[in-house]
């Protein structure tokens, strides 16, 4: 259990049940009966009599069917993968009407230290996972889960990049060719993750966001203090914001550091007094949280599975906000305050084309550029920000084209430059990434209306020690024929 800082007080450790496991009784290695825990942690089955048993329950949920499905592991990444699983002692089913078997998941904790197996860490992520689960089931209960598996060990560590020796660098979620997954630190005294259920939950917002919705955000390193390129600043906004909605907490809390006795306690309400904007995962938390309270889940939901999924704009606040007035249109006065006051202009428009808050950053505005195909174009970006993910790292240009057929996207720059380019037509439809001062690629594009996004890989060409008035915008030559 989390205290006021993020640390875990082991002193304070509850018992709760195990929600939705499966649970196989065995004698020997055959299976002579199966169920699921319920709501309450509880089982019934039937079993032969006078017979040599185990109860053995799976860190699993699964449920096929038409209905409401899912499949979900907890999988030891650094032990060929296997799914974690605790079991009682052998015993006799005897020749009663009825035997009670319970079965008790511990921590391991010694005191100062882990001195036995860490059985409880795989269960606590999956009670996690089983209410996210259930928050979204009580806005849509028909909703089918695709399969995601959630890899943990107290191996696993920060840094590195060797899942099978716990080198995984970060908790975080991937959906990668093998399918849905989440990662997760266990390092004792390091940065364990299983019991920080603010950070497993904000992931799983990831995969919410990939299963159901769109994600359009590059990923990489973010921070509260940091002006974010708009897709980042929406994403990890909604997966604290998201952690709160599931786990009815106002608060992100995050263990960290010898004996988990150091951390962050983060307040999703609150939001940024000075500094706010489109670019902040603060301010976006903050309006996302605030929202919930106000008109609660359902509205957020359809919004996100609607016509935010689909829509042209590359995802961040301003479709979000454009998608959410359609959705929700008597909630609508809610949101456009909450957007005031995080200083984001309210208006209904996904491309944020009444935006007047750049940040600072000399490039940030407008938030997309009109480019017309045939013609010659100039796109420019800047690390005033910082580099990589940041604002103004990233030019964005609107086209339209009259007719579905091949068309040639190049961007070149200067010689110490390395131009990247993503299409974006209702989520990504193509990029390049290639290597030197030149890229150009046939993209095969829809009729309508489409989005590039184009930065400089390289990411060098302003130092990010140099005062902002100093830094001037690296830019780019743009066609599309």
């Amino acid at each position: 259990m989390p205290n006021e800082t993020g640390a875990l007080l082991y002193a304070a450790t509850t018992s709760k049940p195990v929600r939705g496991a499966a649970v196989d009784v065995l004698n020997g290695s055959t299976i002579v009966a199966s169920t699921t825990t319920d709501g309450n942690g509880a089982y019934s089955v039937t079993v032969p009599p006078s017979t040599l048993l185990i109860v053995r329950v799976k860190a699993q949920m699964s449920q096929g069917g038409a209905g409401p499905s899912w499949d979900v592991t907890v999988r030891d990444n650094t032990n060929s993968n296997a799914i974690y699983a605790m079991e009682t002692p052998a015993f006799s089913s005897g020749i009663s009407a009825s035997l009670v078997r319970d079965i008790h998941a511990p921590s391991g904790w010694g005191g100062s230290s882990y001195s036995a197996p860490r059985v409880a860490g795989p269960f606590a992520l999956l009670d996690t996972v089983y209410t996210a689960q259930a928050k979204v089931l009580s806005v849509a209960p028909s909703t089918a889960f695709p399969l995601l598996r959630v890899f943990w060990s107290e191996n696993n560590v920060p840094g590195g990049n060797n899942p099978a020796a716990g080198q995984i660098g970060t908790t975080f979620f991937s959906n990668a060719t093998d399918g849905r997954a989440i990662y997760v630190l266990g390092k004792e005294g390091v940065d364990t993750d299983e019991y920080d259920a603010s950070v497993v939950a904000h992931e799983w917002g990831h995969y919410y966001q990939s299963a159901f919705s769109r994600d359009d955000s590059p990923g990489g390193s973010h921070a509260m203090t940091d002006l974010l390129d708009r897709r980042v600043a929406f994403s990890e906004g909604w997966g604290n914001a998201w952690s709160g909605i599931a786990l009815g907490r106002s608060n992100y809390t995050d263990s960290v550091g010898a004996g988990q006795a150091s951390g962050s306690n983060v307040n999703l309400t609150a939001g940024l007094t000075s500094g706010a904007g489109w670019y902040r995962e603060a301010s976006i938390h903050s309006i996302l949280w605030n929202l919930n309270s106000q008109v609660g889940f359902k509205a957020i939901h359809d919004t996100m599975t609607g016509s935010f999924k689909n829509g042209i704009a590359v995802t961040s606040i301003h479709p979000f906000a454009a998608a959410f007035y359609a959705a929700a249109p008597a909630s609508a006065s809610n949101l456009s305050a909450l957007l005031a006051g995080q200083a984001i202009n309210p208006a209904a428009d996904p491309f944020g084309g009444s935006e007047t808050n750049n940040g600072g950053v000399s490039t940030a505005l407008p938030m997309y550029n009109q480019a017309t195909p045939g013609a010659t174009y100039s796109a420019c970006v800047i690390n005033q920000a910082g580099t990589g993910n940041k604002l103004g790292n990233f030019a964005y240009l609107r086209f339209t084209v009259p007719t579905a057929r091949n068309y040639t996207i190049s961007v070149s720059g200067a010689s110490a430059t390395d131009p990247d380019f993503v299409v974006y037509h209702g989520g990504q439809i193509a990029a390049s990434d290639g290597l030197g001062s030149s890229e150009s690629a046939v993209v095969a594009l829809p009729a309508g209306e489409s989005v590039l996004v184009i930065d400089d890989f390289n990411n060098t060409s302003q130092s990010t020690a140099a005062s902002p008035s100093a830094q001037t915008p690296t830019c780019f030559t743009v066609t599309i024929q």
